[in-house]
């Protein structure tokens, strides 16, 4: 496995393997630079792509090296197996790695105070002809005021105009705890907008970690060594040395509010336009051979970014009721967010109904989450042709769905953004248990043949290889 020392020898690592292609030729970063990442993403397996020319800029930019979770893994350092990735992941989240503070780095190659323009140097890109503006895919950085702990986070920010930008803060995340403190004493909001960072940091940042922990300090784990930071110019917060771009910024008293969107969502819609703050950009550092970073929402490199969800999710369940929870995940299709799927062993009586206990629990891991389906130990949580199955065999709707009415949800999903854009209601919707476990009553019911009702049809196991010639072997068995 290569060190990970930053984007470019990353970029340069793949490259060498044939898994990150570069186009050569000059590329719009309005829609035409997106275009080809949507295009790529709809590839079985997606290279990561290397912008050598991108109009407008002196940088390239690069997009989709996460795309393939084999390869998110490889960078990681860490297993592939979905179980173990949990495992190894929760080991290094429970041994966190402090940044440590140095006096400079590459990112203080140009350091830009007056007299420049950052969103004509750095950048950033349209992703759909109806989007809001133009966008920056930050890792923002910032610091609570009220413990002093900085909070990376991945929040986009939308271009204006004169060194402005529209950041999203989002209100039940980190970034947004420490603008709420920063607004309840009446302070500037400083905030550091990290672009082409090394890509642990961009996964840590994705991390839901409790509110308090440093992101930072789960990159250092990560890669088994201290993040190096180094201080901003002009605020009060420590950023990777090692980035490509760092755009500091304040969002100052009264804390004007400007049009953020839409924007291409992770569930594949548009975004419903809000009211977010403003950031006037005070200062640019830069390392002179920096890479952009373009990350484009619904695709596989936006799912990958979220994977930590998944291990998150799983320690949040099982810490619920350990012995009877095997495992737990979040389905890619909505982007490691919106639907939980819970796998138990209800071995027992005495187990009945814990799965819809279980499953009420979980809903407070997130707003986001707003559908949970739990499964018996013999079915593929990462299979949903599984899933269907245990769903249409397993669950008689009259029983086994529970339904949650008004519920606060997040905006991100239409059906429950909607409903303010229509009425000025909450956001929110109803949400959903879906119980695809055997009813105990049923466990040892069994059919004619003397077998349980619901056991699989079993066959008879062979080797293939005693049946297929040596030339087909090889064509359509791996080894």
């Amino acid at each position: 496995m290569h060190e990970l020392t930053g984007l470019r020898s990353v970029i340069e690592h793949y490259r060498e393997k044939g898994e990150v292609v570069e186009i050569e030729r000059e590329v719009d970063s309005e829609c035409e630079l997106s275009g080809i990442i949507s295009a790529l993403n709809s590839l079985p397996t997606t290279p990561g792509v290397l912008f050598k020319k991108v109009k407008g800029y002196d940088f390239p930019v690069a997009a989709c090296i996460l795309s393939e979770k084999d390869r998110t893994c490889q960078i990681l350092g860490l297993p592939s197996s979905p179980l173990e990735f949990k495992e190894a992941f929760i080991k290094l989240a429970q041994n966190l790695i402090p940044p440590v503070k140095v006096g400079s780095g590459p990112c203080k190659e140009k350091v830009y105070t007056r007299d420049f323009d950052a969103l004509k140097i750095v950048p950033s890109i349209k992703a759909t002809p109806d989007d809001g503006g133009r966008y920056f895919q930050p890792i923002v950085v910032t610091k609570d005021p009220e413990t002093g702990v900085q909070n990376a986070a991945l929040n986009r920010a939308m271009l204006l105009r004169d060194n402005t930008v529209i950041l999203n803060v989002r209100n039940e995340t980190g970034v947004g705890q420490c603008f709420r403190n920063c607004k309840k004493e009446g302070k500037p909001f400083e905030v550091a907008l990290v672009i082409g960072a090394p890509l642990e940091m961009y996964i840590s940042g994705a991390t839901k970690l409790p509110l308090g922990q440093d992101e930072l300090s789960l990159a250092g784990a990560v890669r088994g060594s201290p993040v190096e930071v180094v201080p901003c110019e002009t605020i009060d917060v420590h950023v990777p040395a090692e980035a490509g771009f760092v755009i500091e910024g304040v969002i100052e008293p009264p804390y004007e509010l400007g049009t953020e969107g839409p924007w291409p969502e992770f569930l594949k819609y548009l975004s419903i336009p809000q009211q977010k703050p403003l950031l006037k950009i005070k200062a640019l550092t830069l390392r002179k051979d920096a890479v952009g970073y373009a990350i484009v929402a619904g695709t596989k490199e936006n799912y990958n970014l979220r994977i930590s969800n998944d291990v998150e999710f799983y320690r949040y369940v099982k810490a619920i009721e350990p012995n009877f929870v095997i495992d737990a995940a979040l389905t890619p299709g909505t982007a490691h967010w919106h639907h939980g799927i819970i796998q138990v062993k209800k071995d027992d009586y005495d187990f009945e109904g814990l799965q819809v206990h279980v499953a009420m629990a979980a809903f407070g891991f997130s707003v986001y989450l707003e559908t949970i389906t739990i499964v018996d130990e013999d079915v593929n949580i990462l299979d949903m042709n599984e899933i269907d199955w245990a769903v249409t065999t397993r669950c008689d709707p009259a029983q086994q769905v529970h339904i949650i009415r008004e519920v606060k949800a997040h905006r991100n999903n239409p059906i429950a953004g909607a409903r303010e854009l229509l009425d000025g209601s909450f956001v929110g919707k109803a949400k959903m248990i879906i119980d695809a476990t055997v009813p105990w009553k049923y466990k040892n019911l069994k059919s004619g043949a003397n077998r349980p009702v619901f056991e699989r049809a079993r066959f008879k196991k062979v080797d293939l290889k005693e049946y297929l010639s040596p030339h087909d072997h090889r064509r359509w068995i791996k080894n």
